[in-house]
């Protein structure tokens, strides 16, 4: 029987993009074309998240981590980061940096993003960087991270909006990539589904059709 989530259906494409997925091709193309041209750089999306998570001293959850892209850079000595992937072919790669460049405060391992196999109010903080949109149920979702968040655990997003630039400011082009599942978040719509799921302290911050977040567990 074929999964309902459009992620697995294709998880065959993911896991082959995940040896080009921090070239230094990837990145730039993804952003300006998405987001707009010269709107944003991988550096800076990096800069954000290292600074959202710097007060964060324990354990910090790494949803759809891809090959620990920003859970790497996050991870130290006062931050041990567990990134979750339904892709093997990321978590391989991604084991394969953290091996190379000697971090041994990340780890990694295959779970989905609605069935996390950790206990309640175990984190504290989570990063959620370029996947919330293609979650099929962004509630659930976000209900599940929740529940496994400490109170007053950050949670920082990277994902996109219906902005002014980039691919994502054509009505044509959101209208196409939302009737395959990639879900763009107005900003009302972004904080609704986190107050509904326990989260409050919803600051957003917008580029072109880029939109980062944080917000903090109840």
């Amino acid at each position: 029987m074929e999964s309902s989530n459009r992620i697995l259906r294709n998880i065959e494409r993911v896991d082959k993009a995940a040896r080009f997925y921090e070239s230094k091709f990837w990145y730039p193309f993804v952003l300006n074309f998405y987001s707009g041209l010269g709107v944003m750089t991988f550096e800076r999306l990096v800069a954000y998240t290292r600074e959202k998570m710097q007060p964060v001293k324990g354990l910090v959850l790494d949803v759809a981590c891809g090959p620990g892209t920003y859970g790497r850079r996050a991870a130290g000595p006062q931050r041990e980061v567990y990134g979750i992937d339904i892709s093997l072919g990321m978590l391989r790669v991604g084991q394969g940096f953290v091996a190379k460049e000697g971090i041994t405060q990340m780890h990694f391992s295959r779970a989905d993003v609605e069935r996390l196999p950790f206990g309640e109010r175990l984190f504290a903080g989570c990063l959620t960087c370029g996947s919330l949109h293609l979650f099929p149920d962004t509630v659930k979702a976000l209900g599940e991270i929740g529940r496994t968040l400490k109170t007053g655990a950050p949670l920082v997003v990277i994902t996109f909006t219906n902005g002014t630039q980039g691919l994502f400011k054509y009505r044509w082009a959101q209208e196409r990539v939302q009737r395959r599942g990639f879900h763009l978040f107005p900003l009302d719509e972004a904080e609704r589904c986190l107050s509904e799921t326990g989260f409050e302290q919803f600051e957003p911050e917008v580029y072109g059709s880029l939109l980062l977040f944080t917000a903090r567990k109840v």
